[in-house]
């Protein structure tokens, strides 16, 4: 019974081997994986490799041709059997959209029907069909036997999987697959972005740079597709065969500062050689426009996964260290990034044969690393956030602690304090008491700072302090400030006449004359010198200071001083200026103007008010 099961089941595999050795065109037909063909380098045309001696071809069986990097072009014949009694339009598809150039010719019975040109020496325009893959329109005569040869070349690898599709079959798988492709894609993006966001809430790099790595495998992966050709650059499709190992080698990059950022990474000869290989890489990466696509992409293939091969080793070595959540989550994501590339490899140097599945493979890496970065930066700034409400518990507890040694501390003063309080109940009046004289005696010694001694009128201190102000305020307000110097005429021929105390008397009685002229708070009067006053008289204009001025010579020649029944007769001097201030360093200048006016009038007659500028 063991037997008839293994005859009947290699029967079956030899039944299936027959029925895929040439697409068989029939009313089931959907689709048909082309995995039976011969492929040689020998012929020069179309024409050539259709009457070829077969005796120069290869059989690949049940494989898809994979000629790693191959530089010659290869010529590829397979047949197709239309078994249907009606002419039938099918699709054939290079999967793989990253190849230079691709020459389809569709024969029956030696005759050339079709003649399709594909690839990436072509702009999206100049394609027969408007799609980023590679695909062929083939019109299959009824009951016949096609012959298809295609002619492909690449400079970065000859890898030629071929699909043969039912036109409505391939619209339906192609919407699916653009749909879940298109949507994988479409996530990376969205979950770069919020890492983006996440660094313009918290300002930390690491997000950035989770954020930048997922972007760029994002892009990645639409390349991968073929979407580029389509979406990004349509008018030069050959940029995305240089673009995908760029890409590599740029994320390859990005990986270094956020390892920076996670791990605690301490000098050692490993860190020196990562340093090193490293900063080659990246000045090679400045240089690759010059390289052509080959030696690019085996450079790509063979530095970068070196470069992830440091990185982990370091991570793993900083990881024994200080085993973390993120160290881990780093380390797994360099493991799947380095996987995706080996799958790489073995795929573009046609290591081994692989199935077609090696894309579904690379987006499950991507994925898998790309979450491991997201979920290792989220755990670091969770781990940083907890570290600070540690930090704050501490400091809190800390605090606590303080506080309770404080307070006992508190009821230690207490039952001092209750023994010092009625010393201190004692001492208080004394102390209120020699406060308000101390009160006192500083209001007396204000007083005495800012007034005259003999005649009660502030004195020469006060009034420089309160011309500085007056000058800062009439340039601030662009008011005008006036001044009025006045002298007593002859005041020493009273001295000598009638003697000092009758001339403090004089001096005395002239103040008060002034002040009683003196209407306005702002308004004052200071004793300059001996028999010398000044009366500041802020917002005042040049008439109403000479109004004054005129008032007060007027009052003190009009009333006689009485002194000891003695009357004397006396008359003052005055000299004026008005002026809108711009220039308060030089107050001195100010006052001199005046005195100039002043000493005008004592020149010339006494008894009178002159103003600056003085008369020609």
């Amino acid at each position: 019974m063991s037997h008839a099961k293994a005859f009947l089941s290699l029967l079956m595999l030899l039944c299936s081997f027959c029925s895929f050795a040439n697409p068989v065109v029939t009313k089931s037909f959907k689709s048909i994986k082309v995995d039976t063909l011969s492929y040689s380098f020998s012929p020069t045309s179309a024409q050539d490799a259709y009457i070829n001696n077969k005796s120069d071809w290869r059989a690949i069986t049940n494989e898809p041709l994979n000629l790693g990097f191959e530089q010659r072009p290869v010529w590829l014949v397979f047949t197709i059997k239309n078994t249907l009694t009606v002419n039938t339009s099918s699709l054939l598809s290079l999967d793989n959209p990253l190849l230079n150039e691709a020459q389809i010719y569709h024969f029956y019975n030696s005759k050339l029907l079709s003649h399709t040109q594909l690839g990436d020496s072509f702009s999206l325009s100049q394609r027969t069909l408007k799609s980023e893959s590679l695909l062929a329109k083939l019109t299959l005569p009824a009951n016949s036997v096609s012959t298809i040869i295609i002619k492909v070349s690449n400079s970065a690898g000859l890898r030629v999987p071929i699909t043969l599709w039912q036109q409505d079959a391939y619209l339906v798988h192609k919407s699916k697959l653009n749909l879940i492709y298109g949507l994988l894609i479409g996530f990376l993006f969205s979950l770069a972005i919020s890492c983006l966001v996440l660094y313009g809430f918290s300002r930390k790099l690491y997000f950035a740079y989770a954020g930048v790595i997922t972007l760029i495998l994002g892009v990645l992966l639409a390349y991968l597709c073929g979407f580029g050709v389509r979406y990004f650059h349509p008018n030069t499709p050959a940029a995305q065969q240089f673009m995908i190992p760029v890409l590599l080698m740029l994320t390859t990059l990005v990986f270094l500062p956020l390892q920076n950022q996670i791990c605690e990474i301490k000098a050692s000869k490993l860190v020196k050689g990562q340093n090193i290989v490293t900063s080659i890489f990246a000045v090679t990466l400045l240089f690759t426009w010059a390289l052509p696509n080959v030696l690019l992409t085996i450079f790509c293939l063979t530095a970068t996964p070196i470069v992830i091969c440091y990185y982990l080793a370091t991570t793993i070595v900083c990881m024994r260290h200080t085993p973390a959540k993120p160290l881990q989550a780093l380390t797994v994501a360099l493991i799947f990034f380095l996987l995706a590339l080996a799958y790489l490899i073995i795929v573009v140097f046609g290591l081994y044969p692989l199935s077609r599945s090696s894309l579904a493979f690379v987006f499950i890496c991507f994925f898998s690393s790309t979450f491991c970065l997201c979920y290792g930066v989220m755990k670091q700034f969770i781990l940083e956030r907890d570290e600070q409400v540690i930090t704050q518990q501490t400091l809190i507890a800390e605090n606590a602690a303080q506080d309770t040694l404080l307070k006992e501390r508190l009821m230690l003063q207490e039952q001092a304090q209750k023994e010092l309080e009625s010393q201190v109940d004692e001492r208080t009046f004394e102390l209120q008491v020699t406060l308000r004289e101390l009160e006192d005696k500083n209001h007396e010694l204000e007083q005495l700072n800012m007034e005259d001694a003999l005649t009660g009128v502030k004195n020469r201190r006060f009034f420089d302090k309160k011309l500085i102000m007056e000058l800062r305020r009439s340039r601030r307000e662009q008011t005008p400030l006036s001044i009025i110097m006045l002298d007593i005429d002859r005041f020493k021929s009273i001295n000598d006449n009638y003697g000092h105390l009758t001339g403090d008397q004089v001096i005395r009685a002239v103040a008060d004359t002034i002040k009683q002229h003196l209407k306005r708070p702002l308004d004052d009067v200071a004793r300059y010198g001996g028999e010398e006053f000044v009366i500041l008289l802020p917002n005042t204009p040049h008439n109403g200071t000479l109004d004054i001025a005129e008032k007060i010579r007027k009052a003190i020649e009009i009333n006689q001083i009485n002194v000891a029944g003695t009357f004397i007769n006396i008359t003052v001097s005055a000299g004026t200026y008005t002026a809108v201030i711009d220039d308060i360093n030089n107050p001195e200048l100010f006052t001199h103007n005046a005195d100039k006016a002043l000493y005008y009038a004592k020149q010339h007659g006494r008894n009178q008010v002159i103003s600056f500028p003085i008369p020609q």
